[in-house]
């Protein structure tokens, strides 16, 4: 089945996603193989199993999700709640205070401190495993994390209602994204979804390598590339286990999966954290036209350099 993307145009059909099949070289070690450097740079991202083994920390932040939710309107031990999302009866107070709410998911965010807590910052973005292979991947020193993005919760389907996927590109500064599982996923349970290689022909659009400067000339080349990347790429789903962490390029063109948990017979939350990395002692600013994301923690610096189609690698540490 294919389905129109909301991001690209009406006349853009997608692809039905495929949920991934691990390589035979996946692993949760902190560690770069030359094998995962070329599976990396070839697809834009790269699975770790079980890289972070934090029950204690997965656990507190479920629990600190639903201690967000106002006036009762989800219930935590209710599913049949999970599937009448409270869009219409949530504030502009409650997307301040508490993040915002879409018909299939919520981004548990806000300028009050989500995402800042220790749980959050030392307990996963901080981590002493997260910070070694992401030293890896951009090189040494590593910024530490003051904050992460939240919880990126996905809600199940009803049965019978549609889904679709939302394919899309962040306009961020980071240097490396990566979605950490704080809890089990099922297949075709709204998992974290991407299209390899997309990462590729999104580059030469930008100003830059990795801030989220755009060139005004380059809009409809950049269009062009993202929609021929939605029709012409599978994308690919993940399940995985609590711990389970995807590292993933910031020109990669991603998606919330569509979570049918409810139609299989066991509703279902999908909670993931989405973390923002970039080498420290860089020179930070924020452009006039393309101001700082309060809820990410990276941000355009004056070190970046203009994108062309063969400098994709250079800067990183396995350039």
């Amino acid at each position: 089945m294919n389905d129109t993307t909301r991001n690209a145009g009406d006349e853009v059909v997608i692809r039905s996603a495929k949920v991934f099949e691990d390589p035979g070289f996946t692993n949760g070690d902190p560690t770069l193989s030359q094998e995962e450097i070329t599976f990396f740079k070839e697809n834009g991202f790269l699975l770790k199993r079980g890289l972070l083994d934090e029950p204690e920390t997965f656990e507190r932040i479920l629990d600190y999700v639903w201690e967000q939710v106002p006036r009762g309107l989800i219930r935590r031990e209710d599913p049949e709640t999970w599937l009448a999302v409270p869009v219409e009866e949530w504030t502009e107070e409650d997307s301040a205070r508490f993040g915002q709410m879409k018909q299939d998911g919520w981004k548990v965010r806000s300028k009050g401190g989500i995402g800042t807590e220790s749980f959050f910052v030392d307990g996963i973005a901080n981590h002493p495993r997260m910070r070694e292979i992401v030293a890896l991947f951009i090189g040494e020193p590593v910024r530490r994390a003051r904050r992460v993005r939240g919880v990126y919760v996905q809600f199940p389907k009803a049965p019978g209602t549609e889904g679709r996927l939302g394919p899309h590109a962040d306009g961020t500064a980071a240097q490396l994204q990566a979605m950490v599982f704080v809890a089990d996923v099922a297949p075709h349970c709204g998992g974290f979804t991407i299209w390899p290689g997309s990462h590729l022909r999104l580059h030469p659009h930008y100003a830059v390598q990795f801030g989220n400067r755009r060139n005004p000339e380059n809009e409809e080349a950049l269009t062009k590339a993202r929609e021929s990347a939605i029709r012409d790429i599978t994308p690919l789903e993940f399940s995985g286990k609590a711990g389970d962490v995807v590292f993933w390029h910031p020109r990669m063109i991603h998606s919330p999966g569509i979570n049918r948990s409810a139609e299989l017979g066991r509703p279902a939350m999908r909670y993931i954290v989405p973390c923002d990395f970039q080498r420290d002692g860089l020179t930070l600013y924020d452009h006039p036209d393309h101001g700082h994301q309060w809820w990410v923690d990276t941000r355009n610096h004056r070190e970046d350099i203009a994108p062309t189609p063969d400098n994709v690698w250079q800067g990183w540490a396995f350039e």
